[in-house]
Formats: structure tokens, C-alpha cells, sequence
């Protein structure tokens, strides 16, 4: 390492501005520094003192950066960056919801490279933090939102395999969050941020931060609170309607089933649907229903959070090192109320209005088996059916709690450096509904009139629940001198008695705890000395224990006898823990005066997926201070996930499709799918994935004031975990799974329900060990720094990742599935800025680019936006501007105002999305602007 590496090495790393390969996020270059440096380990090595710009690429995100950032939590910052974007794996609380394909709400997540939250190992200052209480279906992952913004130092993230290095699960790489630890006095910090629209989307954010250093200990505070208001569909023009409305409503349709052909629904008038709302379709009337008046796209959320830091230097080479951390948190999520199909309603039920009992006798009349004089009471001791959606939204409420704490001891002994750990965490989460959850039995117990209105329940009618019917019996409240309490499905559902309500519904409540108990030691120093400089190595070990237990209210556990105990609501559970251990061993080899090479070897061991080794070599070569080139290969090995490992059934919906699985729908692709109330099922045969990972780039320097990095990555995934619907019908159809009548499949079976004209009807998707996923692309990033003398300076930033290709092969039999470029996996994501400073001014404007792809409509909204059905829709591009401007003041306080969306730029219309927008790679918030100010004494 040349003289010059170590003087850069030390202006980076003591100003805590590193520009490493792909960030957006760098800082100026500073003119001179004459500081002592104290030695760090850099992300990608456990090797202290190693050049920032080794071998491997790394991102880091400082400090001014984050102040600059106008980010509220850590995932607002993560999402900036190009590695993190594509797919669904990344995820935010813009995602949450009520139901199981939704993510946990008030939690967040982050996948490098699009492969899962899963893949991308999330450590703080190195080491494991518990994993969410609550998984994102069936996906364990960190809730990245339990680390306050204002206690973070700064971001290292590795966007490569890691599994040598931090463990066999970081298949995608590793995303470490830095405490601050040495600050000195106190500050207390104010922002405030809201949209420009009418709707109020506030978020508040008060923290106060403090450090005290004594003669031979340093202590740090860090107390941070946090709210935000929620964010509907409504409250956004491009979110608003639902492209295709909903033809279940709160207006049901009913069909007697028997003599009635097409349904009948409450016409507009006399309280019926209203006249812009009553369609007719193919099987009838129906009142629209538009969803996206009932969802959230980001819910309400507030935190409160400490965190605390307790350095004591036990002797002159001993260090006693502790952290603790603690947040509790609320937030909510809410989507569209739920539907309810093929209910059976009593003919008898004195609600019904006598203009649709006369629509409905009118429609059976056309019937020959129907009395030529007959009235409604022709449709008497056989139910009606209905179908419809509740009148109120599903919504859940969350408590979660998280703690951490870290002790140990790190020393030096003889040149050689140690540190040995214990880490605990624990993170434990309660669900409970707060509105739109019905339990099944009971409302069909209140349809049918078994109900009475002290509560009393009578035999009227015989319920089956697997599928919904009901037979005749005849007993009734009346004939034991009661009142019935009836439901009222008509009106808009707006009515009802207190104890239909209180019967109906549901809160479900919900718990889970996941716990994390480790302890870990390494120990780094030199070893040989060869001609062109020292062998340094590091090697260490770590043991943990890991629980997840995720518990369902009773009465939304599914069975067979009642698939479906709640409408439209689903529960999870999963019920695991292990024991882990792990050794390591890693050599920075000088092979010469410019050439580093990097071995790392290790092997985890689970107790129950036995071990497995995992090597990872990394080579740098600098062929002048101008040009410096890097490359790294490596392995990986993730066992099943806690969730994974101890799923119970998952209760899901999917919508099959003709076009890919045409065996599904009678043999015609051309016809329309059945929307399922499907299970997601646990399979006791998973086994661990594996990795390969390898990529090469150059470090350029052309002058002294300007960077260029380029990094090619490349990933290939075996036996990937998880459920790929369209291949998992294929492959039943094929007789690899049961394939059986209407409600003939056992909760908790996998396999498929067909009826009597060839159409799944209900499908038991099997979690299991799935084919191939090949990723690549190339990171590039290009800086430039301009010193005008009388101006100030500036520092000009491109930044973006190209995905190559993400193909999936989900099974030997199936073809292989390209989604780079297709439906959220665009294939340029790129960020530009310009920075000024000038004395205690500075000021930034960022440019933010998402390229088009290919958007996956189903064929009826292609024919709801009068397209054909074989239309291909593309995705527009989507560029935002954001500017910030900021001062520092001498009496120790720091200003600053950031507007994030200048232009206010509404995203671009996606039809494959039920809310009209991919929040996964776009916002519909619009230009949001934040105030922020410090104040340090």
C-alpha cells in the first residue's frame, strides 16, 4: 500500500466522506488534514486498517449526508440508492396492510439486487440485530425501522456476496448501520415536513442527542421521537379510482341460484346503488365499487426510540464497550373492506326491499320451473346468495417493541488486535383489528337468522361453512318468544343492530416475539512477512440462538371444516428456533507493491441443516494512482428463514391466469381466471439455498478532483425458497400434486380444487425449493469536485446501476422467466446531483431517473382502458427533481429546508398494480417539502 493510499485512506476516513463505487452519496474533498486517524474496520473485511477502496466494492452514506438527505428513517435513505431498487424485495411502510400479501405494518425492509429482504444481511456496528416478530409473509427480515435516523453515523453497504465474511446467509450482500459513538455536548434537533396537496401527510421529528467524555469513558444519549400522518389513494388524483371498480360493492348482488339466471342488485332509488354505479355484466346487475376510496398507500406511524452508547477503558489496552437499544412503535394498516361471495342470505329476512323482491321474482319468472302466479315466497327455505363487500375498510393496529444490547470487551495484545461480545435482542410485535374483520360463522349466522337478540343462537338453518351453504331446519327465535337479529345487506349496509356488530366482528388479535442471543470474538493483527509487505489476517467465530414465535387469534386460524374464518383476512403463524455456530479465518496477501489479494473462509453450521463452507477470494491491483482494478468471487449458503422454517397456513388470494395456464381454465387461455382465496403451505423438505457470486471493476482517478467506478456483479441463486403460483398449477396439473373436487382439499394439503367445468377454483400453494435466479449488472458512478475560489465549491455526482438480466427458471419443466426490463424491474436506475458550498451555505439539486418497463395488466383492465387483450403497456420513465438548501449558523445551530419532487411529479400510470402506481419504484406523495433545525451547546 503506497504512501499516497494511506493519505487518501486517512482524509476519507477521518472526515467520515468516503466516495466508494455506485454511491450517489460523497462529499468534497477536503484541501488538508493533519489528524491522527484512528484505525476502523471497513464493511466487506473484518481486518482493521485496510484501504476503503480494497477490493471489494462498498457504498457508504456519512453523516452530512444523511442530515442532507431530507430522510426520516432509514429506508427513505436506502431507497435512494440504485442497488436497492428494483422488484418488491426493498419495501417500505407504503406497502403495508392488513392481509398477508401485504408487508407488516410500521415495519420496512431492504433487499440488495432485487433477491428478498431474506438475502441481504442487515447488521448495527457489525454485528446481528433479531429479525422482525412479524415476517413479511413468509419472508423473515430486519425492521430497518427500529434504528433511529438521528443515532446513525453513517451506512456501509456491501452489494455483493458477503457469506465469507459476516455469514453464509448474505447472499445479497450486507447493509451495516454505524452508530455515532464519540460525540461530545448536546443537540437537539427539530424537522417537520409536509406535502404540498390539501391532504395533511405530516411527519414530526424531535431528537436530542448527548455525549459526555470522562478521563477515561465516553457516554452517549440519543432520544428520538417520531410521527406521521397517514397517506390514502384518495388523497392523490393518479390513486384515487380504481381503474377497473370492483363489481362486488356494498350494494350486493344476489342470485337465488335456482330459477334466476343473471344476478340482481338493489337499483338506484329507495336507497339503493346509485345511478352512476348500477353496471350490468355478464352474470348480472351490480353496483361498482371503488377500493382505492378505502386504502391507505401509507399509513399512520409513530416511534419513540433510545439509544445509548458506554465506552470505559479498563486499562490502557482494554476497552469495556456497550450499546443499548430500545423503540416502541404503533402504527396501523388499512386496505379495501372485504368481500364476501356465494353468502347465503334467508329469503325471509324483513330487510329485503320490495322493489328488488320484485326484480328478483320478474328474473326467475323467465324460469319455466317457476310458478306462472308465484311471489318471493317461491324462493322461501332455500337461501339466497349473495355477493358483496362490508361496508367498512380492514384495518389493524400494531404495537411492536424492539431492544439490543451489546457488551463486550476489545483490546490490543501484542500488536494484535481482539474483541470478544455478547449480544442480545429481542423484538416482539401485537396485532389487533380495529375495524372491517367479520368472522365468518358468525355472519353467516346473522344472514341466515340464527341469531337472537339477547344473544341467544337458534337452529333456523343448518351452516356449512367448506363452501358456504346452508340447509333449511326451521327453528326460530320468535318460537321461543325472541326477537331475531337480522343482518341488513341493503342500504349500503349502513344499519345495523349493536349486537349484529358486536357478534360479527373481530379485532384477531395477533402476537409475535423474535429473540436473538449471541456471542462473538475475532482476533486481527500481522502475520508473515513477505517481500512486497505483511500478511494481515483476522479470524473469529460466533455462536447464536435465534426464536421466532408468530401466534394467530384462534378464531383466524384456517381448518378444513372453515377455510376461511375471517372474510377477505388472513392469518400467519410460524413456530421455530436454532442454534448456529460459525468459524472464519481472512488474509490480505501484499503479492506486491500494488497487488492485494484477500482470502476469507467460513463455516456456519445450523443444528438442523447441518454446515456448510463458504470461501471468498478478492483481488486489487492498482497499475498507477490513476487507474486501480478489483475483482471478487464468492459463495453463499442460506438456510430456511425462522418464518420459513416454522410456517403454519398462510391464508393468500391469487388470480389465476389463462393466458400461462390454460389446463386451469378449462383448456382456453383466452378466458377469464377464478380469483382464489388460496393457502401458501409449509413443506418439512426445504433445503438451503446457495450462491455464486463474482464481479470486477475499476476505481479510476484521472485527476486529482475526479472518480470514475465501474463494477460489473453477477449472481446466481439455486434451489431459491418460495412460491411460484403459475409453475406450482403446472406442475398439479401434471400430477406432481392432488388435483381434486370442489372443497375436497384439507387445510394445509397442497394441491388444487377443480370444479365441474375444469376451472381451479381454490389452490394450496406448497412453499418449496424452486430452480435458478441469474442476476447481473454494472454499477457506475462518476464525481467530479470544482473549487471556484470566490465562489465556493461544487461537486458533480452521476450515479446509477444497469440490470443485465434477472432470468428464473422456477422448475426443470418450466421456461425461463427474463423480468429484467418487464414488470417493476427497470432496467436503468440512475441519480445526478450538483452540490454548492460556499462558507456556512450549501445547497443541492438531485435528480432522481426510473426507466420505463413493461407493465402486466390482466385482460379485463386492458378492456376497462379499451385496449385489446393482447395490448403490451409500457410503463413511462419517471424523473424527479429535489432540492435542498441548508446553513450552518456560529451559535452552534444548523438550518435547513429540502423539497423533495420540485415539480411535483405525478408517477407514471401502472394497470398492473390495484392502486394505479408501483410503490416500489415510485412515490405518489408529490412534491413534499422539510424543515429541519439543530441546535448544539
Amino acid at each position: 500500500m503506497n504512501k499516497r493510499t494511506h493519505l487518501y485512506k486517512a482524509i476519507r476516513v477521518a472526515l467520515g466522506c468516503s466516495l466508494v463505487s455506485g454511491s450517489v452519496y460523497a462529499q468534497e474533498v477536503p484541501q488538508t488534514t493533519d489528524k491522527a486517524v484512528e484505525e476502523v474496520v471497513v464493511t466487506g473485511t473484518h481486518i482493521k486498517g485496510l484501504d476503503s477502496e480494497g477490493a471489494v466494492q462498498v457504498v457508504q452514506i456519512g453523516r452530512d449526508e444523511i442530515n442532507a438527505s431530507g430522510a426520516t428513517s432509514p429506508i427513505e435513505l436506502l431507497q435512494e440508492l440504485t442497488q436497492t431498487g428494483g422488484g418488491s424485495g426493498t419495501f417500505s411502510t407504503a406497502t403495508a396492510g392488513p392481509l398477508s400479501s401485504n408487508t407488516p405494518p410500521g415495519a420496512a425492509g431492504v433487499s440488495l439486487r432485487g433477491l428478498g429482504a431474506s438475502s441481504t444481511l442487515v447488521l448495527v456496528n457489525g454485528r446481528r440485530v433479531s429479525v422482525s416478530s412479524f415476517a413479511k409473509g413468509q419472508e423473515s427480515f430486519v425492521d430497518v425501522n427500529a434504528i433511529p435516523l438521528s443515532a446513525i453515523e453513517r451506512v456501509e453497504v456491501l452489494p455483493s456476496g458477503a457469506a465469507a465474511t459476516y455469514g453464509a446467509d448474505a447472499i445479497a450482500g450486507v447493509v451495516n448501520f454505524v452508530l455515532r459513538d464519540d460525540f461530545e455536548g448536546s443537540e437537539i434537533t427539530l424537522s417537520h415536513g409536509n406535502s404540498t396537496a390539501s391532504s395533511d401527510e405530516g411527519k414530526y421529528n424531535l431528537n436530542w442527542v448527548w455525549g459526555h467524555k470522562g478521563e477515561r469513558s465516553h457516554t452517549m444519549l440519543v432520544a428520538d421521537f417520531f410521527t406521521r400522518n397517514a397517506l390514502y389513494d384518495r388523497d392523490r388524483n393518479i390513486t384515487a379510482n380504481s381503474i377497473r371498480p370492483s363489481q362486488q360493492g356494498i350494494y350486493p348482488s344476489f342470485n337465488d341460484m335456482e330459477f334466476m339466471y343473471y344476478d340482481q342488485t338493489q337499483s338506484p332509488g329507495a336507497g339503493g346503488c346509485p345511478e352512476d354505479k348500477f353496471k350490468s355484466g355478464r352474470l348480472g346487475d351490480y353496483c361498482e365499487f371503488n377500493s382505492n376510496a378505502y386504502s391507505a398507500t401509507q399509513d399512520e406511524y409513530e416511534s419513540a426510540s433510545l439509544v445509548g452508547t458506554f465506552n470505559y477503558q479498563l486499562t490502557d489496552s482494554v476497552e469495556w464497550f456497550n450499546t443499548v437499544m430500545v423503540q416502541s412503535s404503533q402504527s396501523s394498516g388499512t386496505g379495501s373492506p372485504a368481500n364476501f361471495s356465494y353468502a347465503p342470505f334467508d329469503p325471509e329476512n324483513p330487510f329485503w326491499p320490495e322493489q328488488l323482491k320484485a326484480d328478483m321474482v320478474e328474473e326467475a319468472a323467465y324460469d319455466s320451473s317457476f310458478p306462472s302466479n308465484g311471489d318471493f315466497s317461491e324462493f322461501y327455505t332455500s337461501p339466497i346468495y349473495a355477493w358483496g363487500k362490508f361496508p367498512d375498510a380492514r384495518a389493524v393496529e400494531v404495537d411492536s417493541h424492539s431492544s439490543r444490547l451489546v457488551s463486550g470487551l476489545r483490546g490490543d495484545l501484542n500488536g494484535w488486535g481482539w474483541e470478544v461480545a455478547a449480544n442480545v435482542a429481542r423484538s416482539e410485535s401485537e396485532q389487533r383489528g380495529i375495524s372491517g374483520l367479520y368472522n365468518s360463522e358468525a355472519f353467516y349466522n346473522v344472514t341466515m337468522g340464527n341469531l337472537c337478540t339477547d344473544g341467544t343462537l337458534v337452529n333456523r338453518w343448518d351452516l356449512e361453512l367448506n363452501p358456504a351453504d346452508a340447509s333449511y331446519s326451521g327453528e326460530t327465535c320468535e318460537s321461543l318468544g325472541k326477537t331475531t337479529a337480522w343482518y341488513n345487506p341493503f342500504d349500503g349496509q349502513a344499519e345495523q343492530l349493536d349486537i349484529v356488530n358486536s357478534y360479527v366482528r373481530t379485532d384477531a388479535k395477533r402476537s409475535g416475539v423474535s429473540t436473538l442471543y449471541a456471542i462473538d470474538g475475532n482476533l486481527s493483527g500481522s502475520w508473515i512477512e513477505l517481500p512486497a509487505g505483511t500478511i494481515q489476517v483476522a479470524i473469529g467465530g460466533e455462536f447464536r440462538r435465534e426464536s421466532v414465535k408468530d401466534t394467530p387469534s384462534g378464531d383466524a386460524v384456517s381448518t378444513t371444516l372453515n377455510p376461511e374464518p375471517i372474510l377477505g383476512f388472513s392469518s400467519t403463524s410460524a413456530n421455530a428456533e436454532r442454534d448456529q455456530w460459525a468459524v472464519y479465518m481472512e488474509q490480505m496477501i501484499p503479492l506486491a507493491a500494488d497487488t492485494e489479494l484477500q482470502l476469507a473462509l467460513r463455516y456456519d453450521h445450523y443444528d438442523n441443516f447441518g454446515g456448510d463452507t463458504n470461501p471468498k477470494v478478492a483481488l486489487r491491483h492498482a497499475f498507477n494512482d490513476a487507474i486501480i482494478f478489483r475483482s471478487n468471487w464468492s459463495t453463499s449458503f442460506r438456510a430456511p428463514s425462522l418464518a420459513q422454517v416454522g410456517a403454519g397456513t398462510l391464508l393468500g388470494s391469487y388470480t389465476v391466469d389463462c393466458s400461462v395456464t390454460p389446463g386451469a381454465c378449462a383448456g382456453d387461455e383466452n378466458e377469464d381466471g377464478e380469483s382464489l382465496l388460496s393457502e401458501e403451505v409449509s413443506n418439512d423438505e426445504l433445503q438451503p439455498e446457495t450462491a455464486t457470486t463474482w464481479g470486477a471493476g475499476f476505481l479510476l482517478k484521472p485527476t486529482a478532483n475526479t472518480e470514475l467506478t465501474i463494477d460489473y456483479w453477477n449472481i446466481e441463486h439455486e434451489n431459491l425458497i418460495g412460491i411460484e403460483e403459475d409453475d406450482f398449477i403446472k406442475r398439479a396439473l401434471e400430477d406432481e400434486y392432488p388435483v381434486v373436487g370442489e372443497g375436497e382439499l384439507a387445510t394445509g394439503q397442497p394441491g388444487l380444487e377443480v370444479d365441474d367445468d375444469g376451472f381451479v377454483v381454490d389452490a394450496h400453494f406448497q412453499l418449496t425449493n424452486l430452480g435458478w435466479q441469474k442476476t447481473s449488472g454494472v454499477d457506475m458512478a462518476f464525481t467530479h469536485y470544482l473549487d471556484t475560489q470566490n465562489w465556493g465549491s461544487l461537486r458533480f455526482v452521476l450515479d446509477g446501476t444497469y440490470l443485465t438480466e434477472f432470468d428464473k427458471l422456477p422448475s426443470d419443466g418450466a421456461d425461463v422467466l427474463s423480468e429484467a426490463g418487464q414488470y417493476t424491474y427497470p432496467r436503468w436506475l440512475a441519480n445526478a446531483s450538483v452540490r454548492w458550498r460556499y462558507e456556512d451555505w450549501s445547497a443541492q439539486l438531485a435528480a432522481n431517473y426510473t426507466h420505463s418497463y413493461k407493465d402486466d395488466p390482466t385482460p379485463r383492465v386492458l378492456e376497462a382502458v379499451g385496449l385489446p387483450d393482447n395490448a403490451e403497456v409500457e410503463v413511462d420513465a419517471w424523473t424527479v427533481f429535489d432540492l435542498s438548501l441548508s446553513r450552518d449558523f456560529n451559535n452552534g445551530s444548523y438550518a435547513s429546508l429540502r423539497v423533495n419532487n420540485l415539480l411535483d411529479e405525478e408517477p407514471p400510470l401502472v394497470l398492473g398494480t390495484s392502486a394505479n402506481v408501483d410503490h416500489f419504484n415510485h412515490s405518489s406523495m408529490g412534491r413534499y417539502v422539510t424543515l429541519r433545525y439543530s441546535y448544539a451547546f
